[in-house]
C-alpha cells in the first residue's frame, strides 16, 4: 500500500464529507474521509476516517440522516467534538505538496473545511496553499471532459436526454465499484477511480486542466488588452449548453482581484449595450447584468478555462460553436468601451450588502489582521483546561463571540457559571418551542412518508429520541444553573 514520495513530488489527497445538512456555514459535519495517492493515483496510505458529533445548539436536518444513514447518536459514540475533528483534518491537509481534490469540493467540501477551521481557531485558508499545496475539483474536470472530449466515457442522461454528473450515476454507468454511495470513504474510492478513468481516456485534457488549476497559471490564458476570447466550462451555463461558453474577459473586479469580469458571447450583446445606454447606472442591478450576459470567473476557485483552439472543427456543430459571430460581438464591445467601466462600477454594489449578525456566517466579512492571527494561533495551541485563564485583546469584533462559542461548544465544563448560563440561554433560544414543534412535525411527516421503509423508520425514530434527549439535557443544565 505505501509508496514513497520523491521530495517535492505532488501527491493527491482525495476527500469527502458527509454532513448533517447542506448549508456550509450553519450545518455541521458528520464524517470526514480521505485517501492519499501519488500522481498516478496509486494509494499510498490507509484511508483516514473521522466522525464529528454536533454541539448542543444544533439539530441535524432529518433529510440528511436519511441520505447518509449517520445519526448524531452514532457520532457521539464514535466521533469527536468539532475542535478535535477539525484538528485531525488540519493535520491531514497540511502535508506538503498536496493537491486536495474531491467531487464538488470547491463549492461544498472546501467550504465546510473553511468554516469548521474558522469556528475552531485554525487558519481557514492556508491548508489550500501553504507548503506548495493546491486544490482542484474533479467535478469540473468531468464537465469539461463531457463538453470538450467526451469519447471514452459512458455518460448517464436524464429523462430529457441531458447529461447527469452525479457521482453514483457516473460510477454505475462506467462499471466503477461504488459500494455505498453517501458514505464518505466509499465516495472517495469512487472519485479516485473516476479520476483514473478520465486520465486514461483523455490524458491530454486531464494534464492540461491540472496544469492550469492555479491562479498564476490561469492568468496566462487571459489577455484583456487584446480582447482575446476564451472557453469557460461551468455549471452556470446549464446542461443544454454543455455547461460551456465562449467568454470575453473585460476587466478585473475593482474590489477583488480574484474575480475576472467577462461577457458571455453566446448572449445578445446588442441588448446589453442598449440597456446600459438607456438605463441610469443607479437603476442597474447586478442581476440585470448577469441576465444580460455578464459573467464573473473566480480564479481562486479552480475554474475550467482554455484557449478557443481547444474547439476542434468536428466539435463546432455538436457545441453550436459560432466563432465568426463571437468575433463580431467582440468588435461591438470594442466600439462601446464605456460598457467596461459601467459594469465595474455596478459590481461595486455587491460589496455594500449588510453583513449577517450571526458570527458563524461572517467568515468572509474580512481577513483577520496580523495581531489577531497570532492570538488565533495561540488559542489553537492552548490546552482546553487553560483556555479560561487566557486574557485576549482581540481587535476584530467577531473573535470575542467566536471564542465564547468555541469554548461552549467544545469544552462546556471549563466555562464559568455566568458563561454557562449565557450558553444555555442561547441554546434554548435557538432550540425554542416554535423551532422544535416544526422540527418534530417534519420528522413525523417523514415517518409517514417512509412507513414502508424499516431502515428509514429506525433512523427517524432514533433521531426523535435524540431530540428529546438533547432538549432534556439542555433543560436540566438550565435548571441546575438557576
Amino acid at each position: 500500500m505505501k509508496n514513497i514520495l520523491k521530495k517535492n513530488e505532488v501527491n493527491f489527497l482525495f476527500y469527502d464529507y458527509e454532513t448533517f445538512g447542506i448549508h456550509t456555514s450553519l450545518d455541521k459535519p458528520a464524517q470526514f474521509s480521505s485517501i492519499r495517492t501519488d500522481k498516478n493515483f496509486n494509494i499510498m496510505e490507509e484511508p483516514k476516517c473521522f466522525y464529528c458529533f454536533p454541539s448542543d445548539d444544533y439539530l441535524p436536518d432529518p433529510s440528511s440522516i436519511l441520505i447518509t444513514g449517520i445519526t448524531p447518536e452514532y457520532t457521539e459514540k464514535h466521533g469527536f467534538n468539532e475542535y478535535k475533528f477539525s484538528k485531525k483534518i488540519h493535520d491531514v491537509l497540511l502535508k506538503p505538496n498536496t493537491c486536495i481534490i474531491g467531487y464538488n469540493n470547491i463549492n461544498f467540501d472546501d467550504e465546510i473545511t473553511r468554516n469548521i477551521f474558522y469556528r475552531n481557531f485554525l487558519d481557514p485558508y492556508e491548508w489550500s496553499w501553504k507548503n506548495n499545496n493546491s486544490r482542484w475539483d474533479l467535478l469540473n474536470v468531468v464537465r469539461a471532459c463531457y463538453a470538450l472530449r467526451p469519447s471514452g466515457i459512458q455518460w448517464p442522461k436524464n429523462e430529457f436526454g441531458l447529461p447527469v454528473f452525479k457521482l453514483s450515476d457516473l460510477t454505475q454507468k462506467n462499471n466503477i465499484s461504488h459500494y455505498n454511495a453517501h458514505d464518505a470513504t466509499s465516495d472517495v474510492y469512487a472519485t479516485i477511480e473516476l479520476a483514473k478513468l478520465i486520465k486514461r481516456k483523455q490524458p491530454k485534457l486531464f494534464d492540461f486542466f491540472f496544469k492550469y488549476r492555479k491562479k498564476n497559471e490561469l492568468c496566462r490564458l487571459i489577455d484583456i488588452e487584446k480582447f482575446t476570447p476564451i472557453i469557460y466550462v461551468s455549471s452556470y451555463f446549464g446542461a443544454l449548453r454543455q455547461n460551456m461558453s465562449c467568454i470575453l474577459p473585460l476587466s478585473w473586479d475593482l474590489h477583488n482581484k480574484n474575480i475576472l469580469i467577462s461577457i458571455d458571447l453566446f448572449k445578445d450583446i446588442d441588448k446589453l449595450i442598449v440597456f446600459c445606454k438607456t438605463v441610469s447606472i443607479s437603476n442597474i442591478s447586478i442581476k440585470d447584468l448577469f441576465d444580460l450576459g455578464i459573467v464573473l470567473v473566480y480564479l481562486n476557485r479552480c475554474p475550467i478555462l482554455a484557449p478557443i483552439k481547444v474547439i476542434r472543427k468536428e466539435d463546432t456543430n455538436r457545441l453550436n460553436f459560432k466563432k465568426y459571430f463571437y468575433y463580431k460581438k467582440i468588435n461591438l464591445v470594442k466600439k462601446n468601451y464605456f460598457l467596461i467601466d459601467l459594469v465595474k462600477n455596478v459590481l461595486l454594489k455587491k460589496n455594500e450588502n449588510k453583513n449577517s449578525l450571526n458570527v458563524d456566517l461572517q467568515i468572509y466579512d474580512s481577513f483577520f489582521n496580523f495581531h489577531d492571527k497570532n492570538l488565533i494561533k495561540k488559542i489553537s495551541l492552548t490546552k482546553s483546561s487553560d483556555l479560561k485563564k487566557m486574557k485576549l485583546d482581540f481587535k476584530d469584533p467577531r473573535l470575542k463571540e467566536l471564542f465564547f462559542r468555541y469554548k461552549a461548544r467544545n469544552f462546556f465544563n471549563i466555562l464559568k457559571n455566568d458563561e454557562k448560563k449565557e450558553w444555555i440561554n442561547y441554546c434554548l433560544k435557538t432550540l425554542n418551542s416554535f423551532f422544535l414543534t416544526g422540527y418534530i412535525d417534519k420528522i413525523e411527516s417523514l415517518l409517514k412518508i417512509y412507513s414502508y421503509d424499516v431502515k428509514k423508520n429506525n433512523l427517524l425514530s432514533d433521531l426523535l429520541k435524540y431530540v428529546f434527549k438533547k432538549y432534556k439535557k439542555v433543560f436540566y443544565k438550565n435548571i441546575n444553573l438557576s
